[in-house]
């Protein structure tokens, strides 16, 4: 192996397969392992009907191992709906606090100041929900992994 490159094992940890392109050139299909040049700008894209697209960068020379993570489907729809019903109890909080508070309606005030403060809570944790179940890829070192995506099993890493 020349100095610099890169032996990359690639793999999904779901069921989703990934297209492994090389400065936007498809080379494999996960499971697969490459050996990458210097300077290769690596992007994976998911075999979808609507497609994601990670990039992964330029790799460290060595053995290394990319593990690609699909979006979690139902992590997404209760972080979208959830979203969207905290943001909609904020604006309703804000509404209460601004309109009892300056009309000296402390029972308004006051559930306004628990609502919007309930909400935004609920906002913050939708939103971190959200971005979590979004794909994503880790790049480590290439060590003996167990791998399973769709009906292939195997062993990945440097023995």
């Amino acid at each position: 192996m020349p100095p610099g490159t890169t032996r990359a094992t690639f793999v999904s940890t779901g069921e989703t397969r990934w297209d492994v392109r090389l400065d936007n050139n498809a080379v494999c299909t996960t499971p697969c392992a490459v050996v990458i040049d210097p300077l290769r700008f690596v992007t994976l894209h998911s075999q979808d009907r609507s497609p994601s697209h990670l990039a992964v960068g330029y790799l460290p020379p060595g053995d290394v191992l990319v593990q690609a993570k699909p979006r979690a489907q139902g992590a997404f729809a209760v972080g979208v709906t959830f979203t969207s019903l905290s943001g909609m109890g904020l604006a309703a909080g804000i509404t209460l606090t601004a309109v009892g508070c300056a009309t000296d309606r402390s029972t308004m005030c006051q559930a306004g100041l628990i609502t919007g403060g309930a909400s935004a809570l609920g906002l913050y944790l939708s939103i971190d929900l959200l971005l979590s179940s979004l794909p994503h890829v880790t790049i480590g070192p290439a060590q003996a992994a167990p791998y399973a995506a769709g009906n292939a099993v195997g062993l990945a890493g440097r023995f």
